[in-house]
């Protein structure tokens, strides 16, 4: 049964029956009770296609299982929802199977690494008692060397001194070749541990579509950026980046075409903020931010207008047709008597500010007792209207 007929009968209007024998159903129905209906059915459709999409944006490596390829399947399953062919039939049942491996996944790793932690702490436990037991055989030597000496006898004491030094030499010995072997496979899984912690914590920071930063790293870093800044009076700026026109997009030619884009431009975001002091993250839907965290705004404004450059030449190719877009861009220097939360609402109004007059242009949000600056594009970006 088909997603669209299945919700039809659940949201059809009651119809009036007579009786003739049989139950007949009639045929007369209410034209607003139906158009609600309809519109109700499209809600529920739009709304279960969303949720299918969100869970692949979730998805990451799981073994064999590769995120991208996670993703592209319920992304694709979306879209099947949105143009009614996706059968109800175990859809359900897929979607939970999905979240039981992640989290039969998760737990392998998280036991895996714990393990791994104990099999550490019992390796070097082991070591502190087998040092404890050579250094209780050094003590028996050295206190029967010690007593030889007090003899006169010069046998006795040369017995007692080959005896002790041959115990503690093997003593020594095995000691450096337990530590060193023992080091050697700590190493290997100390290695491993952190090639694991380094993995997970990687693709927890990351979103899962575009690979770029999330919002909670986008959040942290920020912290950290203003900390610094007010502590060394550094300059630094937030840039927020949205694309124009993006619902255009997805009605046009579908959300795997907007999917596409927002790669794209996530793409053109990192080749544009290359250094290691600059942070791109994905703010949130089609809304991007770049932090850059040791330069001012005239750096940030020339930056901007270098990559509204590069988002015109930009022509992404897609079936028999290409997809241009614009950006629009808030810029906002950090001010040490604002906070973060501060610091993020004058980049969005600078944005905003920067969509109501135009879009494809830079708007420069002001410090306090300054002028705010703008800076429109005068490139046309053919494709989508702006």
């Amino acid at each position: 049964m088909g997603i669209r007929k299945f919700l039809n009968q659940l949201l059809e209007p009651e119809s009036s029956f007579q009786e003739d024998g049989d139950a007949v159903r009639s045929s007369v129905t209410n034209a607003p009770e139906t158009a609600a209906a309809t519109t109700r059915e499209a809600s529920c459709v739009k709304t279960l296609a969303d949720v299918v999409r969100a869970v692949g944006e979730g998805c990451f490596d799981m073994g064999e299982e590769k995120g991208d390829v996670l993703r592209e399947r319920f992304d694709s399953l979306a879209r099947q929802i949105d143009s009614g062919e996706a059968r109800m039939l175990g859809l359900s049942e897929g979607i939970a199977s999905h979240r039981r491996r992640e989290r039969l996944w998760v737990t392998k790793n998280l036991r895996d690494m714990a393990e791994m932690v104990v099999g550490l702490i019992t390796r070097l436990s082991r070591n502190v008692s087998l040092d404890r037991s050579s250094n209780s055989k050094v003590d028996v030597q050295l206190l029967r060397l010690r007593g030889a000496v007090e003899h006169d006898d010069l046998a006795t004491m040369r017995t007692e001194i080959l005896s002790a030094v041959e115990t503690i030499g093997i003593a020594l010995k095995e000691r450096d070749e337990r530590q060193r072997s023992e080091m050697e496979a700590i190493s290997r899984q100390l290695e491993a541990l952190k090639n694991e912690l380094t993995h997970t914590r990687k693709e927890m920071a990351l979103d899962g579509l575009t690979r770029l930063y999330n919002r909670a790293s986008l959040d942290e870093h920020m912290d950290s950026v203003a900390s610094i800044a007010v502590l060394s009076g550094r300059a630094a700026c937030l840039l927020m980046i949205d694309i124009d026109h993006f619902k255009k997009v997805n009605d046009t030619w579908g959300h795997q075409a907007g999917d596409a884009v927002l790669r794209a431009v996530a793409d053109m975001l990192v080749k544009s903020f290359p250094r290691k002091s600059d942070f791109v993250g994905r703010y949130g839907g089609e809304e991007f931010a770049v932090v850059l965290g040791e330069d001012g705004a005239a750096t940030a404004h020339m930056l901007s207008e270098r990559l509204l450059e590069r988002i015109h030449g930009m022509a992404l190719a897609w079936e028999d047709t290409e997809i241009r877009v614009t950006v629009s861009i808030g810029i906002a220097p950090f001010h040490e008597d604002g906070s973060v939360k501060d610091w993020i609402e004058r980049a969005d109004k600078a944005l905003y500010q920067a969509k109501s007059e135009g879009r494809d242009r830079i708007i420069e949000a002001a410090l306090p007792g300054q002028q705010q600056t703008d800076s429109a594009s005068c490139l046309c970006s053919a494709g989508i209207p702006r």
